[in-house]
């Protein structure tokens, strides 16, 4: 039983750590002391590296964080460290070990390893993208664009068969023990209540998410003019309809795609507001009816989501032509990220409640096996044991609170009319000046504005999509041969160079 302590003691002990790691950048990316933020993330996922349990986490947060801090290269590392995690889950491993499965029944779920999310694998390279993008290199952010995508793609087909199968199995470890099915609903219940979900939201999953589509289809339809590349672009269009109905930006591009065929001659500009951060977990811990040895219930902890309120919402575009008329522009809501993990996390719940209570009562039932055992042959030592018991399970009840919080909370889009000036001015909602955006006149501009909270200041990376088209092939004269009759042949070089 010590021996279980130790082992229960030291994943839970890294948590710890990983928890006040989180909320001292999370504080400082709301505060927008964006460089502490990165120091603090980058120092963790560097000392992380050999933390298979818990690396990934350290890993998305150091590459987020150094991104908005402006440091590329090294947010590009930690991207390309994340997506060396999760790209074995694309299609070819398994999501758990049977190993896992083990330890989680014996410990808690913050023993196994975590593999993020699909909602957080479609960032890693959707994020991972901006980075190219932003220095212009093209091809690279064409193909995370692609990863993400995939992601995107896995995620509808497989996600859903797992969180069937998987809860299938705990369902078939609960019938086992004989317990009664209130116990677990009831629960379920509670969590629920506790983190305040709507009853018509609960278990409905939608993963893709319309912002790495947008993003990817006007990243096609602004930099080729392959008939291939425009219809995948359309596709994506297509496909964020489907995922926000009535959303007009996209109709508007699906338009263009058929009026402008050439590519970086379209005067557009896509402004993508980042604002506020991801839900994060909390612990809720729970007494759950059912009798092991003299005790009627056991104690088990569960994560429950909480949602920031802190973020600025809409925001305003004002540009101004050659003339000075001004126009007036408002976002839309792209992609709720906050609906995304709730959907995701609330189609896991039921498995995550099941196994937690399995593990607890598994965990009080081994204590008093032991105790009782012991105290058979000497009651001192039985105290002993049955002491070690309790400790180990306060120490081992713990819920799994792993996330990639630095996300942002929602993504607005702003489409509008690249403005002749060069220069586009967002204002909050009601008018008040945000940040003035430079972009290239006469073509297609993509921005990415960051705001971690409603007070921090904002971050913009502007990428001028025609900069980087290759221009059309220029025909080069081939040198005049001037014949003069009066001059001899060997001189006929040197009066030639010296043509005009």
């Amino acid at each position: 039983m010590c021996a279980l302590l130790l082992c229960a003691g030291a994943p839970f002990g890294c948590q710890q750590e990983l928890r006040r790691t989180t909320k001292q950048i999370d504080a400082a990316l709301i505060a927008g002391d964006y460089s502490k933020a990165e120091a603090v993330a980058c120092e963790a996922a560097a000392k992380a590296e050999k933390d298979e349990q818990d690396r990934l986490v350290y890993f998305m947060a150091a590459a987020r964080t150094a991104q908005i801090a402006g440091s590329w290269e090294r947010s590009d590392l930690w991207y390309r460290r994340a997506f060396d995690e999760i790209k074995p889950y694309l299609d070819e491993k398994a999501e758990a070990k049977v190993t896992e499965a083990v330890a989680t029944t014996v410990v808690n779920q913050t023993v196994r390893i975590y593999r993020a999310t699909p909602p957080e694998r479609i960032m890693v390279c959707t994020f991972d993208s901006m980075n190219d993008l932003e220095r212009g290199d093209f091809d690279s952010a064409r193909l995370k664009l692609n990863r993400a995508r995939d992601f995107q793609m896995d995620a509808k087909s497989r996600f859903q068969e797992e969180v069937a199968t998987q809860q299938a199995s705990a369902d078939a470890a609960w019938r086992k023990q004989g317990w009664s099915e209130s116990a677990a609903s009831g629960a379920l219940a509670q969590v629920r209540s506790r983190q305040g979900n709507p009853p018509e939201q609960n278990g409905m999953a939608v993963l893709p998410n319309p912002f790495t589509s947008y993003l990817r289809a006007v990243f096609l339809l602004s930099t080729s003019s392959e008939l291939g590349d425009r219809q995948n672009a359309r596709a994506d269009l297509r496909a964020v309809e489907e995922m926000v109905p009535g959303f007009a930006p996209a109709a508007l591009d699906i338009a263009l795609i058929d009026e402008d065929p050439a590519a970086g001659t379209m005067p557009v500009t896509w402004v993508f507001f980042l604002s506020g951060l991801a839900p994060f977990y909390d612990e809720f811990r729970l007494d759950i009816p059912i009798p092991v040895g003299p005790v009627n219930y056991v104690s088990a902890a569960f994560p429950v989501l909480k949602v920031r309120d802190d973020a600025l919402g809409a925001i305003e575009a004002a540009s101004a032509d050659a003339q000075g008329m001004g126009t007036t522009f408002q976002s839309v809501t792209l992609a709720d990220m906050d609906a995304m993990v709730r959907a995701e996390f609330d189609s896991r719940l039921p498995t995550i409640v099941t196994q937690e209570i399995i593990s607890s009562a598994t965990k009080a039932a081994a204590t008093y096996a032991a105790s009782t055992a012991a105290a058979q042959s000497d009651s001192t030592v039985g105290l002993l044991v049955q002491i070690a018991g309790i400790a180990y399970q306060a120490a081992s009840t713990a819920a799994d609170l792993r996330c990639w919080g630095e996300m942002p909370k929602r993504i607005d889009l702003l489409r509008v009319a690249t403005p002749e000036t060069g220069q586009i001015e967002l204002r909050r909602s009601g008018g008040a000046p945000l940040c003035s955006v430079p972009v290239q006149p006469k073509s297609p501009n993509i921005v990415f504005v960051t705001m971690p909270s409603a007070g921090a200041p904002p971050v913009v990376q502007h990428v001028p999509l025609a900069k980087f088209i290759p221009p059309p092939p220029q025909v080069i004269a081939a040198p005049r041969t001037i014949t003069n009759p009066e001059v001899s042949h060997e001189a006929a070089p040197e009066q030639t160079a010296q043509e005009p």
